[in-house]
C-alpha cells in the first residue's frame, strides 16, 4: 500500500541499483552478483555461556 505511489516502485527500475549493476557486479544474475549477494546458512550448535 505504501509503495503504491512511489516513483520507484521495483528495485530492478533503480538508477543507484543500475549503477552497480552497471559497474561492478556486471548483470543481474551474473556469477558475480550471485557470488557476492547471496548467502548460505548452516545450522550450528548453541553455546551457553554461564
Amino acid at each position: 500500500k505504501e509503495d503504491r505511489d512511489k516513483p520507484i516502485r521495483r528495485s530492478y527500475e533503480n538508477k543507484s541499483i543500475k549503477k552497480i549493476y552497471d559497474e561492478y557486479l556486471d548483470a543481474p544474475g551474473s556469477e558475480k552478483a550471485h557470488h557476492l549477494l547471496h548467502t548460505e546458512y548452516s545450522s550450528r550448535e548453541k553455546i551457553l555461556i554461564q
